[in-house]
């Protein structure tokens, strides 16, 4: 079978294509509507969707987008991209299109100046990031319940990779049309699938300030926390690991350098939260 690939458009008529695909193959995931995947590839106040599509008989048979971010690595704030949705429909599976897709849109990244690949993976797709692309594994994210405060410790880690966020970005993110979050003194809430539980997304410090948005999530007592930190203190505060046999799937953060620096991090200098990538 021959393949034809072409960069991502996101025209109307792409849009529409890409939520046709994200639906047949996601087929659980209802919020592939054309209008949250207009948000997520076109509404993005620091640029479009990036990434390859592949097409077969001028069907789109597999795909590949990256989401423009921000991220202060090591002192200094520069664009990369969120490794986002890849799909493939089911009647093309087992061709390998997924690492030319990721070869091709890395190398047009890297050519458009950004520089870095952020993802979160889980235990099935992980060893394909690492091995045939070239990511590097930084660590699982962390997975809690509790309830009360999250305690932050007095720490002098320096902080090498965080998202960066701004007035734009934080009012495009929580706008997402299939989701609604509620907001308290700067920090950010979701509801989940599980009865009585709300996840932290994320707590924007006294340099941000996010008006509150009074939504109801219902009753949900129980919090959950997801993420990477070594700020906060969890000897201090109310909160548990969640045993691995009790998650879904183990969530790793892996990140790929596509500049020439070979740039590394260890899990203790990274912050990533919830709100940073698509779970919520």
């Amino acid at each position: 079978m021959s393949y034809d690939f072409l960069p991502i458009k996101v025209d109307k008529a792409s849009i529409q294509e890409i939520a046709s695909l994200l639906k047949t193959t996601f087929p659980k995931a209802k919020k592939y509507t054309e209008k949250f995947v207009s948000w997520q590839y076109v509404e993005n106040p620091i640029g479009h969707m990036i990434g390859y599509n592949a097409y077969f008989e001028e069907e789109l048979a597999a795909h590949y987008a990256l989401m423009p971010i921000k991220a202060i690595i090591n002192g200094k704030e520069e664009k990369g991209l969120l490794s986002l949705n890849t799909a493939t429909h089911p009647k093309h599976r087992g061709k390998k299109l997924f690492p030319t897709l990721a070869a091709k849109s890395f190398e047009s990244a890297s050519d458009n100046g950004f520089g870095f690949v952020i993802g979160v993976a889980n235990a099935q797709s992980t060893p394909g990031f690492l091995k045939k692309l070239d990511f590097q594994f930084i660590g699982m994210l962390e997975a809690k319940l509790g309830w009360g405060d999250v305690l932050r410790k007095q720490t002098e880690n320096v902080i090498d990779y965080q998202r960066s966020w701004d007035e734009k970005t934080i009012k495009w993110r929580l706008s997402n049309p299939e989701l609604s979050y509620r907001i308290k003194d700067n920090r950010v809430f979701a509801a989940t699938d599980h009865f009585g539980v709300k996840v932290i997304l994320k707590d924007f410090d006294v340099t941000y300030n996010i008006d509150d948005k009074k939504n109801s999530l219902g009753f949900r007592p129980i919090k959950l926390w997801i993420g990477i930190d070594d700020t906060i203190s969890w000897k201090k505060s109310f909160y548990f690991d969640i045993p691995l046999g009790m998650r879904p799937s183990p969530l790793n953060l892996i990140f790929k350098d596509l500049t020439s620096s070979n740039r590394k991090f260890q899990f203790s200098g990274v912050r990533f939260s919830a709100l940073d990538f698509d779970a919520y």
